[in-house]
């Protein structure tokens, strides 16, 4: 059982990399991703405007049967959909203070019906939403005929040559923990996968990142798309499934136990990766790092 640690990596412009790791953490321990999946899930999109599958205002139900009129793609990806974070018909059947697995056995079906009784609020201005997130990439998954899962393997993680970050059949991640150092069970997604669900080790984290640097042909078009900028909030502007401040693209994500941050600096080259197995942020380590 891995004791809680943090190891983080920066890939120079040479292409060399750097890891460190602290605690208890070994350098290619698997950790859960969490929310930097929402950067994969907006590749997929901007992938599948490149392919002309669909187009940014395509519509929601148009990709994803019986779903709400009315909203389209792009806000879904850009969080200015208008949707919550997560509707509360899914609180009331985890439960409200739920934190142990609360996405469990979701399914698209449910998604689905919880759109069709949430409230939209000030849609077209950035509003965080796990729940955007996880349709976003359902309906990305209903358009190409494909699981969620299998569709950013071969789209993106394939072709980026990211190799240690799995949305499913990857190692088991090492042991989360939770309040107070409390050891807790890693979180399966079920529907929600597309806003939380992907596995992976510091140095798989950073290849993400690399590779959006350096695209290989076939995914530069996409990258370009998602690394635009389309919305913007307190200082933060968002792309699809990125957000941008300061000249640098990232996103980080935490679960019940682990916490990850993935960032890049296109003018200077750089990129840095971080992880965590428990609910300590390594967030402003990994900046440090990659501004060294």
């Amino acid at each position: 059982m891995s004791a809680p640690g943090r190891v983080v990596a920066v890939a120079a412009p040479d292409g060399s990399v750097r890891e460190t790791a602290t605690g208890g953490l070994a350098e290619d321990a698997v950790v859960e991703l969490g929310s930097v999946t929402k950067a994969v899930t907006g590749l997929l999109l901007a992938d599948a405007v490149v392919r002309g599958e669909v187009a940014l205002d395509t519509p929601l139900a148009a990709c994803l049967p019986g779903a709400r009129a009315g909203i389209a793609l792009e806000p879904l990806a850009t969080h200015t959909a208008g949707l919550p974070r997560v509707p509360l018909a899914l609180l009331r059947r985890v439960g409200f203070t739920n934190t142990t697995d609360p996405y469990a056995r979701t399914t698209t079906a449910e998604l689905v019906r919880d759109l069709a009784r949430v409230r939209i609020r000030r849609a077209g201005r950035p509003r965080y939403s796990n729940f955007g997130a996880a349709l976003l990439g359902q309906a990305l998954a209903a358009r190409a005929g494909v699981p969620y899962e299998r569709l950013v393997h071969e789209r993106i993680l394939g072709p980026l040559g990211v190799t240690q970050v799995w949305a499913q059949g990857g190692p088991e991640p090492a042991q989360p923990h939770g309040r107070r150092g409390k050891p807790v069970p890693p979180w399966t997604l079920g529907a929600y996968a597309p806003a939380g669900g992907l596995r992976g080790t510091a140095r798989g984290a950073l290849a993400l990142a690399t590779g959006c640097l350096r695209p290989p042909p076939e995914l530069a078009a996409a990258v370009g798309l998602a690394l635009a900028r389309r919305a913007r909030r307190h200082g933060l502007v968002f792309g699809l499934g990125w957000i941008e401040a300061h000249g640098m693209w990232w996103h980080n994500g935490g679960t019940n136990g682990s916490r990850a941050f993935v960032a890049l600096r296109p003018a200077s080259g750089r990129a840095v990766a971080a992880v965590a197995n428990s609910r300590k942020a390594p967030d402003r380590a990994a900046v440090a790092q990659l501004d060294a």
